[in-house]
């Protein structure tokens, strides 16, 4: 008779072992899908606060300070890198564009002052037209000179946001519910309606 007996201790030690308690976490049970979910959002939260730990939004600054795009691809968001690098490229082209024509412009004016023959005014236009074309391009390389910090300076805040955003906890407990509700009102009356709640 002590091989049921046996039999019977090695049962008991089985499902002692299946209800053990996990740290943190309530008694799993067999087929308990509400604990099974929950160990998965502890899971992905502990996994989330590493990240966290792991990841610095001031070294996420700091790459993109010194070289623009890099502190994208330390947030893994690569798809931004050409966007950073097709803006520079848009705004060197046009400020190197402008500052010829301004240039251009600068030279001919000076050139329509001096009345030097030897150097003659390639434009054919006075000296109050070539005036305002030398101003406005000078002023269109200025501004364009002045965007293209913003955008750098923006290129380097996107990162440092973005290392931000991936310390919150997205998990699978986010719903949206519409059910029906009962509303008490003050008149002692009461209203049936719909209620909206999100779970976060």
């Amino acid at each position: 008779m002590r091989l049921p007996s046996f039999i019977l201790l090695l049962s008991i030690g089985s499902v002692s072992f299946g209800q053990a308690q996990v740290p943190g976490d309530t008694t799993v049970v067999s087929g308990d899908t509400t604990v099974l979910r929950s160990l998965d959002n502890n899971v992905m939260t502990n996994e989330f606060e590493s990240v966290a730990k792991e990841h610095s939004p001031t070294r996420a600054a700091l790459l993109s300070a010194a070289i623009p795009g890099l502190g994208q691809a330390y947030n893994k968001k690569y798809w931004k890198i050409p966007i950073v690098w097709g803006g520079f490229a848009a705004f060197g082209y046009f400020i190197k564009w402008n500052n010829d024509q301004y240039q251009y412009y600068r030279t001919n004016l000076i050139y329509e002052v001096e009345n030097d023959p030897d150097f003659p005014n390639e434009t054919g236009l006075d000296q109050s037209t070539l005036r305002s074309a030398r101003d406005y391009y000078r002023r269109n390389r200025d501004m364009l000179t002045i965007y293209g910090i913003l955008f750098y300076m923006l290129q380097i805040v996107d990162a440092h946001v973005d290392a931000h955003l991936i310390e919150f906890d997205v998990n699978q407990d986010l719903s949206v519910k519409l059910q029906p509700d009962y509303i008490p009102m003050q008149t002692g009356r009461s209203n049936v309606g719909l209620t909206l709640k999100f779970t976060f």
